[in-house]
């Protein structure tokens, strides 16, 4: 009779059951953990990655402190100053006014040897030398071995605060010397104990052992020990870490030729050849030849010198000799001959004295070898402009190229001592730069 109304109800969700809704309520919690703990383990992680920045930052600020500090000890002794540390309140631009500086003290000195000892008391007074030098002559050359000895390596003799030392120890040939001043072994011997009655030296032979021809081992001498004073008042005295130590390998050095005896004989080949030449030319007339006081080998005399100021600087390294002189040897001959660092040092003053249409040549013979000498030759190019900066500042009159020589010097004992150099050109520009 009547229709059923239709009731329209709106869309519900059923009812949850109670068990239900306590359940999702409790994974909801524990979800919220789980993303807290995230959360933390993130943010922990954010301020261990900040932390460890930090201390790579503060490691590699330490490392080139410390660089930098071992570059400065070897180019010059040095002073620290205290750093100021300006206040909080300061203006920015005014703070970067105050960083920390160093004041470059420049290192004293050693005094002449006329203020070491009494020069006119060594002269004879009779005698074959009277109105000589005598023992003075001899003294005044380990004075200025020991002088190119602590200008080459300072950081091996001065104090950590650029002092002083009150004596070095050279490790020497006496044939080399008595070859310089014009005397014999002899000679040398007798006026070492007047100098040691100064207190200027303290000598001693220096024992080596060396391998015979049937494989023994016997002990002999490899050269002598001087200790030479440097600072008025002190005794020169030889230690027993002196005698002990060794100086040279002498098998090594025998077999390619490193020794003293063949610097003399080569030093006479030089002179052979120096007098032949001024015979030729007619340069020195004969009665001036042999005149007391007159230099009759210079290029013999220059030669032992520097073959004495390399020996210092490292026992038992000479150069070969008449090898490289320009103007005995052609282009192509000393292009062989020049194979050492030691090589390029002692042809540098002869870029000086070149004839100017061979100087080219010569400078890129030098630094060709150079490259060789020291594994870089993709540096070649810049070693050849180094010599020629050197040679302009020699025009100049800035002593350039014995500026060039002495840190060449010295990075060839740092080579051997460190093993290898990654970037010699670079460390050299460095020093050149410094000096």
């Amino acid at each position: 009779m009547a229709r059923a109304v239709q009731v329209h109800q709106t869309d519900t969700p059923p009812p949850v059951p109670a068990a239900v809704d306590a359940f999702l309520k409790q994974e909801c919690s524990e979800l919220d953990k789980i993303m807290a703990e995230l959360e933390a383990r993130r943010d922990a992680d954010a301020a261990r990655a900040e932390k460890l920045e930090a201390q790579k930052c503060e490691a590699q600020r330490r490392r080139e402190e410390r660089r930098t500090a071992s570059l400065e000890a070897q180019q010059a002794p040095y002073k620290r100053l205290q750093d100021f540390t300006p206040s909080a309140d300061m203006p920015a631009p005014l703070r970067a006014c105050y960083a920390p500086r160093r004041l470059k003290v420049k290192p004293t000195a050693p005094p002449p040897v006329a203020d070491l000892m009494n020069l006119d008391a060594l002269r004879p007074q009779r005698g074959k030398g009277a109105d000589t030098e005598g023992a003075g002559v001899w003294a005044q050359l380990l004075g200025e071995l020991a002088r190119h000895a602590l200008t080459v390596r300072p950081d091996l003799y001065r104090r950590a605060d650029g002092s002083l030392p009150p004596q070095m120890v050279l490790h020497l040939p006496n044939e080399l010397m008595a070859a310089q001043v014009d005397k014999d072994v002899s000679t040398l011997r007798r006026w070492t104990p007047i100098l040691e009655a100064l207190g200027y030296i303290d000598a001693r032979p220096h024992y080596t052992t060396m391998t015979t021809r049937d494989g023994q081992r016997i002990p002999v001498i490899d050269g002598t020990l001087y200790a030479i004073r440097l600072q008025p008042g002190h005794k020169a005295k030889l230690t027993y870490q002196d005698l002990n130590a060794q100086y040279r390998n002498l098998d090594e050095d025998r077999q390619a030729g490193r020794t003293a005896w063949k610097v003399v004989q080569r030093a006479e080949q030089l002179a052979e050849w120096e007098a032949a030449k001024a015979e030729n030319a007619n340069g020195v007339p004969d009665a001036e030849k042999n005149m007391r006081g007159s230099t009759a080998h210079p290029m013999k005399a220059q030669y032992l010198k520097d073959q004495l100021k390399a020996w210092a600087v490292t026992p038992g390294q000479v150069q070969d000799p008449l090898f490289a002189d320009p103007r005995i040897f052609s282009t192509e001959e000393l292009e062989e001959a020049v194979k050492t660092v030691q090589d390029v040092i002692y042809l540098l003053p002869t870029v000086a004295e070149s004839d100017a249409n061979k100087r080219a040549a010569l400078v890129g013979i030098l630094g060709t070898a150079l490259a060789h000498a020291l594994e870089d030759d993709h540096s070649q190019r810049w070693y050849c402009k180094a010599i020629w900066n050197a040679w302009n500042a020699e025009v100049e009159g800035r002593g350039g190229l014995q500026v060039l020589a002495a840190q060449l010097a010295r990075l060839d004992v740092d080579r051997h001592e460190w093993g290898s150099l990654k970037r010699p050109a670079a460390l050299l520009n460095a020093r050149l730069r410094a000096a």
